[in-house]
């Protein structure tokens, strides 16, 4: 019997391992802020799926997010996926967080000591007690933003471990600051820093080939730092390029692989499956400094690996179990319920690789799907594939 995978794979291009809408789920809060002594507006996207889903994402938080062209870039960037995160280019999905912004210079000049100290200590505790996050984040501000941004890289390490900063207002004073906390930083956890700015603004693209220059110096190994080219654009334009490349270096950098050896081990299918993959996400959490409790868990492609080791083994109970763990995890992931099918096939559990069917045809209903035509096949091989294991 041919696998449910392979049958999927054959009928669409790419296969549906993730049946995703790009649309996300959005609210806004009201936020009481001691700090800033007001109320403040606060838009959250969530991934679509979200509330089907177990898994627990990375936030973005996005300043002036009372700017709807930097929500959708950063909404469109974060949920960018045409390959079901087979290759570099799809991200772990995020949490957006917008942050509204009334009088700019009063929250990223005036009083900035404030305005950190409502994110550090009023926004992300809300977010992470309403929302399943880890707490790895990235903070995105452009010009007087970007400028904050490069203040809160020093101030506020451990709330903000990823920085964009676009076409920052740099003072020579703040660069200095910059290289300093940099070339300093004796922990290792895993940083990131995209910088950028347009060529059709020279004073900043000057600037920030300058803190470039002399942070490449002498970075430390946990450092993760590029420039972003923004060709033939100014400074209201550099967002439109910087934002989704910058989301990009940071989720798409080699420090979210596995470890070398372990990650051969598991492409060779030599060793226990299991056990390699949780030394993975042991070692993964390691490097980027998560707190006790706290995990950067396997994404569905990455849980699939192990069962589809255990089935190259011919070991259809283990193969069982490790599916039935990946659907626990990821149910709004159409790979994990076809991979379940083929692991039932494996271990010779027909009445139950019916049910794993009749519930790949209910969770197909559930999941939000971009392409109705794509969801129309699965279903047609869902219900092809049923039929054949019918008892006659």
């Amino acid at each position: 019997m041919v696998p449910v995978v392979a049958l999927l794979a054959l009928s669409t291009a790419p296969a549906p391992l993730v049946a995703q809408s790009t649309a996300p789920s959005s609210r806004i809060l009201k936020i009481s802020s001691g700090a800033l002594g007001e109320t403040r507006l606060v838009h959250v996207h969530l991934p679509e799926g979200y509330a089907l889903a177990h898994q627990r994402y990375p936030v973005v938080v996005l300043l002036d997010g009372q700017v709807r062209a930097f929500n959708d870039i950063t909404l469109a960037s974060a949920a960018y996926d045409l390959t079901g995160e087979q290759h570099p280019i799809a991200m772990r999905p995020q949490i957006v967080v917008a942050v509204e912004q009334g009088d700019r210079a009063d929250d990223l000049v005036r009083r900035q000591d404030a305005f950190l100290h409502f994110l550090t200590d009023e926004l992300l505790p809300r977010i992470d007690r309403d929302y399943r996050t880890v707490p790895f984040r990235t903070l995105i501000g452009h010009s007087l933003g970007g400028r904050f941004a490069l203040g809160a890289l020093c101030r506020a390490p451990r709330d903000f471990p990823a920085i964009i900063a676009i076409s920052p207002s740099l003072a020579d004073s703040l660069a200095s600051a910059v290289v300093r906390c940099v070339r300093e930083d004796t922990a290792t956890a895993h940083r990131f820093l995209a910088l950028s700015a347009g060529t059709r603004e020279p004073r900043a693209l000057a600037n920030v080939e300058r803190l470039i220059a002399a942070l490449r110096d002498s970075i430390p190994p946990h450092w993760h730092i590029t420039r972003i080219d923004a060709p033939g654009l100014d400074h209201t334009g550099a967002p439109l390029i910087t934002i989704p490349l910058g989301l990009r270096f940071i989720f798409s950098d080699s420090a979210w692989l596995f470890p070398a050896a372990i990650d051969d081990s598991l492409s060779r299918r030599l060793g226990d499956a299991d056990r390699l993959l949780a030394r993975s996400i042991a070692a993964r959490d390691r490097a980027f400094g998560m707190p006790r409790g706290a995990s950067l868990d396997a994404m569905a492609t990455e849980y699939a690996r192990v069962v589809r080791a255990w089935l190259w083994h011919r070991n259809g109970e283990r193969a069982v179990a490790s599916a039935r763990q990946l659907v626990e995890r990821h149910p709004d992931t159409m790979l994990s319920h076809t991979l379940l099918i083929d692991a039932l096939d494996a271990a010779g559990d027909q009445t139950g690789a019916r049910k794993a069917i009749e519930s790949a045809l209910t969770w197909s209903n559930r999941v939000p799907w971009f392409d109705e035509t794509q969801k129309a096949r699965f279903q047609a091989q869902m219900r092809k594939a049923l039929s054949e294991r019918i008892p006659r």
